[in-house]
């Protein structure tokens, strides 16, 4: 079951997971997997709800499982 997380916390997994940032307009942030054919938006909250965690980890489906929490 996916956890509320701080944005810092699911930025730095992200990034040491090899993902990077698409897209830094607007409310959202996009990153993009190391595949290229995977995207996640993060909203740019401090914290970022249960929801939001478990679709980055179902959309980022390339990356290993655990990798977010």
């Amino acid at each position: 079951m996916a956890k509320e997380m701080r944005r810092r916390e699911v930025s730095k997994a992200l990034r040491a997971a090899g993902c990077v940032i698409k897209n830094d307009d607007g409310p959202h942030t996009t990153w993009q997997c190391p595949c290229g054919q995977h995207t996640a938006d993060i909203p740019r909250h401090v914290r970022i709800s249960p929801g939001v965690v478990r679709d980055t980890i179902n959309r980022m489906t390339c990356l290993p499982k655990g990798w977010l929490q």
